[in-house]
């Protein structure tokens, strides 16, 4: 997990929410939001974890993770917001803060997030399809994702027939 931490403030028709981009130290209150969520998301390698607090308690969050081949691909996972905000934008907000990230890197000119890939049911393709990705659901574009990522959804997808895959891309027109 990354040690920087990055602050946003991104308005709601509600409220404010700050997005928090976790350090180590937040490891721990992240694996307890999963836990009381009930939801198995784990750190799987390389791993980002952004979060938003109301008080002081963990509300949502998502896991980005990067893939073997350097970082050219990245899967989103444990998108999860709590039971009590939930319809509220929240989620659309994290993934804006994850796409927007890519912008907010000053070290290098190089986008941090080009590609990222998420496997969430359809019900949720309103969601995806309204803030930047792509239904990437047809056999030519299931082929042509990175084998860790191709298998994986495979697996997934043989105990959720309705899942689907997501792709944002920075290099689509829709997001230049």
């Amino acid at each position: 997990m990354t040690i920087s931490k990055i602050e946003k403030h991104l308005p709601t028709q509600r409220s404010t929410y700050l997005v928090i981009k976790a350090k180590k130290s937040d490891k721990k209150d992240i694996q307890r939001f999963y836990k009381t969520q009930r939801y198995a998301a784990g750190f799987i390698g390389h791993d980002h974890a952004y979060f938003i607090k109301h008080n002081t308690k963990i509300i949502a969050c998502v896991i980005i993770s990067a893939g073997q081949e350097s970082g050219l691909f990245w899967l989103l996972h444990g998108l999860v917001i709590d039971s009590e905000h939930r319809g509220s934008g929240i989620a659309s907000i994290l993934l804006r803060a994850v796409i927007a990230e890519r912008l907010c890197k000053e070290e290098t000119t190089q986008a941090r997030y080009d590609n990222i890939i998420c496997f969430a049911a359809q019900a949720l393709a309103t969601l995806y399809l309204s803030n930047k990705f792509v239904s990437h659901n047809t056999v030519k574009n299931i082929a042509q994702l990175p084998d860790e990522f191709r298998h994986r959804f495979l697996r997934y997808r043989e105990n959720n027939k309705s899942l689907c895959c997501y792709l944002y891309s920075a290099n689509f027109p829709h997001c230049a």
